[in-house]
């Protein structure tokens, strides 16, 4: 199992926003997470990404505990993610951001210009590459984060709602995207609220309510599980039940 993450609790006083949740993820998947806001998928995500220890539980990445590990620690060993709001170096172009990734694993400014260029031209960002990460749009500022992210030649790819705020014509751009980046061979695992994204692209569904994992499986019997509906998607699966995106 690449990824495995037992009992996880994450708890602000004796509000548990995790509630002893566990996820499998085996090489080569993609891993939907769901639920509304407040639901702990995000605090979960954020625990199996380093960037918060849970309370308790542990995780393990290819068999190494990393449950306390920092976010760099998580990047060296081969995990990488991207943000729900884009984190980019203003001032500098677009080139520059992606070979701070890169510059995880190629010490020569040379060799990270190299990979640099490769992903830009794999994310359709090249012909972006020397302008300013400031002039880019919401769209723009996904894509080379996920550039970035790309970089550092991750094993496994952690994506916060990497969709949210697109049209459906860009929408249907980044999931190819997303394909491509799995016909690499590189694992993900994908926070996402539009569940159409999840339907189209993931091939197991978790959803998460009041902090508890409360159905795991394919995405279109998660859509049908009574649980589910009653506990969050509700009338809303109606119409996401006759089809999905791209």
């Amino acid at each position: 199992m690449l990824l495995e993450a037992r009992g996880i609790i994450m708890a602000f006083g004796a509000f548990r926003a995790v509630d002893g949740a566990d996820l499998d993820v085996a090489e080569g998947e993609i891993i939907g997470l769901i639920g509304p806001n407040g639901a702990g998928k995000s605090t979960f995500f954020n625990c199996l990404a380093g960037d918060a220890q849970p309370t308790a539980g542990t995780i393990r990445f290819r068999g190494q505990d990393v449950t306390r590990a920092t976010p760099e620690a998580h990047a060296r060993l081969g995990m990488a993610r991207s943000f729900q709001v884009p984190v980019t170096f203003e001032d500098m172009t677009v080139a520059q951001n992606v070979m701070v990734g890169a510059f995880l694993r190629h010490g020569h400014r040379a060799a990270a210009r190299r990979v640099a260029d490769e992903v830009l031209a794999f994310t359709g960002l090249d012909q972006l590459a020397d302008t300013p990460a400031r002039s880019l749009g919401t769209p723009g500022r996904k894509r080379l984060e996920i550039a970035r992210a790309l970089a550092t030649e991750p094993q496994l790819l952690l994506l916060d709602e990497a969709l949210a705020g697109l049209t459906p014509a860009e929408v249907r751009l980044a999931i190819a995207l997303v394909r491509r980046i799995k016909a690499r061979g590189i694992t993900i695992v994908i926070v996402e609220h539009i569940m159409e994204v999840i339907l189209s692209l993931a091939e197991r569904a978790v959803v998460f309510h009041q902090g508890k994992v409360i159905a795991a499986g394919a995405p279109r019997a998660v859509v049908d599980d009574p649980a589910v509906v009653t506990a969050y998607l509700g009338h809303h699966m109606k119409r996401v039940r006759r089809g999905g995106v791209g």
